[in-house]
């Protein structure tokens, strides 16, 4: 296990950058944390890693969203967005067609709340779990 720490927003996005120029394409970045810990703040810095332009906010409503990558280092052209916080069972992420995201070598998925999935996601490869810690001070990120 990594431990890394976070004082700010621009910690938290040199984590994510460099945790983005190590992805290859097919990963799941599965984040779990307390509301309000920075896993949104996370995905933000991995965006922009990968050139990503649009505004990213937590799709807690719509459950997932989907980004185009604009970044020529990489062969990964999609970035997913997914947040299972109000999911009541996994299966809510097949009907929105996630399958055909998860472990596709174009696409890396990130996953917001993923402990609440975590039986569903046990069946796929290249998962990469990263809990955050929030304290009085800091952020500690565990990537697994």
């Amino acid at each position: 296990m990594k431990k890394l720490i976070s004082k700010n927003e621009k910690d938290t996005y040199k984590i994510a950058a460099d945790i983005a120029s190590q992805l290859r394409g097919g990963e799941i970045i599965a984040l779990e944390g307390d509301l309000g810990a920075g896993k949104t703040n996370f995905t933000k810095g991995l965006a922009k890693a990968f050139n990503i332009k649009k505004h990213i906010t937590s799709p807690t409503f719509v459950l997932m969203k989907m980004y185009e990558v604009k970044s020529q280092k990489s062969k990964v052209n999609k970035l997913i967005h997914v947040d299972a916080y109000r999911l009541d069972e996994p299966q809510e992420l097949f009907y929105l067609g996630i399958e055909e995201y998860l472990n596709n070598p174009e696409t890396i998925v990130v996953i917001e709340w993923a402990d609440k999935i975590k039986e569903y996601l046990r069946k796929f490869e290249n998962i990469i779990w990263i809990k955050i810690e929030l304290n009085e001070k800091d952020r500690l990120y565990k990537i697994m």
